[in-house]
């Protein structure tokens, strides 16, 4: 299991990963990018080779294609991650993307990035494949792909490997590194994160990076409380949020209760309300404030 880390917690030496790219970029007839998240949500910054952001070609497609531009990144995002290998392929516009995902520990810290490549396949067989007929710019996009230099398969599988040795060395020689961040952030989101799917302390132990003896050990002395009293002041922390737009049956199920009835006795027994009551008084106090912001106007 791994899980990515937003920059908040990560300490990256830019210049230096900066000039690996512009150095690339220098070599190869590519478009080269480290990617980091900064936000959990999974909004990404980039820092980019010399080449710059989109190529020409890249730039006219995305005039019209934009969504399915953008799907295809998330989506090879996200299957780079799951193999924790570099992803060589072929983008929903016909040139040639790769990812490949860095890892400190357990923790995916980025991917670095080449894309944009042009292989030999013939303009007329990549539009084909690619549904490029129905962009306006059809004729436009024939004479810059036409225009752009091509890289056979077999070199573009020795740059992947390049990038590979190239990570390897990023990671040693510390360009990317962890800052020392609160175990309270990844409990937090591991719980988050598997709520209604089941929650133990033993993958928990094993998300952030520690065996589950030192988490059983620790847990006490970090939080004050157990792990099994921690999952449940999580679960209903969240509960409290979902109630304000939720169904009691629904918010129970989102947060991992079996059922309504139990979801309502841990409740009470932690806030001293039942859930339909702790709804009611936000209800309250919500068209109370209303009220008030009415008459100061």
């Amino acid at each position: 299991m791994q899980h990515s880390i937003i920059y908040e917690y990560l300490l990256i030496r830019e210049k230096e990963i900066k000039k690996i790219l512009d150095l690339l970029s220098s070599l190869f007839p590519i478009r080269t990018a480290y990617i980091y998240m900064i936000e959990s949500e999974g909004d990404y910054r980039h820092i980019y080779g010399n080449n710059g952001e989109y190529a020409p070609f890249c730039e006219c497609i995305r005039r019209e294609f934009k969504e399915r531009c953008s799907r295809c990144d998330t989506e090879k995002l996200k299957e780079a991650e799951k193999i924790r290998k570099p992803l060589l392929y072929q983008c929903y516009n016909g040139l040639y993307e790769m990812y490949l995902p860095l890892f400190i520990e357990n923790f995916n810290v980025g991917f670095l990035h080449f894309g944009q490549v042009r292989s030999e396949e013939s303009f007329q067989k990549i539009a084909l494949a690619c549904g490029l007929k129905k962009h306006t710019k059809y004729h436009e996009l024939k004479t810059i792909y036409e225009s752009m230099p091509a890289i056979p398969c077999r070199q573009m599988n020795l740059i992947a490997e390049l990038f590979f040795m190239l990570a390897e060395n990023i990671i040693k020689k510390n360009l990317i590194e962890l800052k020392n961040a609160d175990p309270l952030y990844f409990l937090k989101k591991y719980i988050n994160e598997n709520t209604k799917t089941g929650i133990t302390i033993e993958a928990a132990a094993q998300y952030i990076g520690k065996s589950k003896s030192w988490l059983t050990h620790s847990f006490q002395k970090l939080f004050n409380c157990s792990f099994h009293e921690f999952v449940k002041k999580n679960r209903i922390e969240q509960a409290k949020n979902l109630l304000k737009t939720r169904s009691i049956s629904e918010t129970a199920d989102l947060c991992g209760f079996s059922n309504r009835y139990h979801f309502s006795r841990i409740f009470k027994k932690t806030t001293g309300l039942s859930p339909g009551v702790y709804a009611g008084e936000y209800a309250g106090k919500n068209m109370e404030g209303e009220k008030i912001i009415f008459q100061e106007k």
